[in-house]
């Protein structure tokens, strides 16, 4: 029997729901259910639900999305399972900017933060594209060694700010490595209208992204301006990864994980393998930060790093089956 795309995507927003409401439960104090339901109808106020665990999920939910989005539009773009803002450098760069800006201009707030996070994004990516040219034209595959590569480089030259800037940047080392754990409301503030823009603007390109599943030939055959849409379905993906990274860091893997599993379950039409990329990617996240902070009671581990242990295995998976393809 068919399941209707429809009902995956009810199934997956219950375990959503489900996940969701277990996070707020579960960690170094248990909640009940019913003190949880009251916390979220306003009838009673804990501090560890309303002002810690819930603006977590919120980012988790935000950024999780955009992140997923970003994978998504990347890989329709270069129509490769393997390309991402985590593969591309995109992360790293803006980690890299942000920690940058705030060594040279000591600003930290985070309004500032997204700024640097996005000239990061835009800076990262155009290195990778430049680079990854031969002959006028680009490997996708040499896009994403290279890309890997720009992406190791980054990162080690954000390790080596945190040793130099040890005081001024010790607060960013969580950051780095993608967390959750300075989210406040007040970061929710930053980031949530840019975030509920490109999110809402990513639908409108649904279908220019199945066109762009065709061979560039067939698609400038049929009047479609390739070149165009491309780049402005680039821009849009790298803005959306900017204003992840500024809300809660670079967190692994959940950019490529969450649209190869939503295309498994949904096949390759973008009007539902972004809505389904957008939970799953929201579940990783939810998860992830789960795990981080209760696996080692007192202490959290990255949110960002329990992705990477949940992405790497995964990533080989995507590569084995890409070898076996070819």
């Amino acid at each position: 029997m068919k399941i209707s795309p429809w009902t995956k995507l009810t199934t997956l927003f219950a375990l959503l729901l489900i996940i969701a409401l277990a996070s707020l439960m579960i960690g170094y104090t248990f909640y009940s259910f019913p003190i949880v339901i009251n916390c979220l109808l306003q009838k009673a106020h804990e501090f560890a639900i309303n002002d810690v665990r819930l603006p977590r999920l919120i980012m988790a939910v935000l950024c999780g999305t955009m992140f997923a989005f970003s994978g998504s539009l990347l890989q329709g773009i270069f129509r490769n399972r393997l390309a991402s803002s985590e593969t591309l450098g995109i992360n790293a760069a803006s980690i890299l900017f942000v920690l940058l800006g705030i060594t040279f201009f000591g600003d930290g707030e985070n309004f500032s933060i997204l700024i640097y996070s996005v000239i990061g994004a835009l800076c990262g990516f155009s290195i990778t594209l430049v680079s990854s040219i031969s002959r006028r034209n680009i490997s996708h595959l040499r896009l994403i060694i290279v890309g890997v590569a720009i992406s190791a480089f980054f990162r080690a030259a954000s390790q080596f700010m945190l040793i130099a800037e040890d005081q001024k940047l010790a607060a960013y080392l969580a950051f780095v490595n993608g967390t959750l754990y300075t989210t406040t409301w007040h970061s929710i503030q930053t980031i949530l209208y840019p975030a509920l823009f490109l999110i809402g603007l990513s639908f409108c390109f649904t279908k220019q992204l199945d066109i762009l599943l065709l061979s560039e030939d067939i698609a400038s055959n049929i009047g479609f301006k390739v070149i165009k849409w491309k780049l402005i379905i680039i821009i849009l993906a790298l803005l959306l990864t900017a204003v992840a990274v500024a809300g809660v860091g670079s967190l692994g893997f959940i950019g490529l994980i969450s649209p190869n599993i939503s295309r498994l379950i949904f096949g390759y039409s973008h009007k539902y393998n972004l809505l389904g990329s957008a939970l799953i990617g929201s579940i990783l996240t939810i998860l992830s930060d789960t795990i981080g902070r209760i696996i080692l009671v007192p202490f959290e581990i990255p949110t960002g790093l329990i992705g990477i242990v949940i992405g790497v295995p995964y990533f080989l998976y995507i590569m084995r089956g890409m070898k076996q393809e070819a």
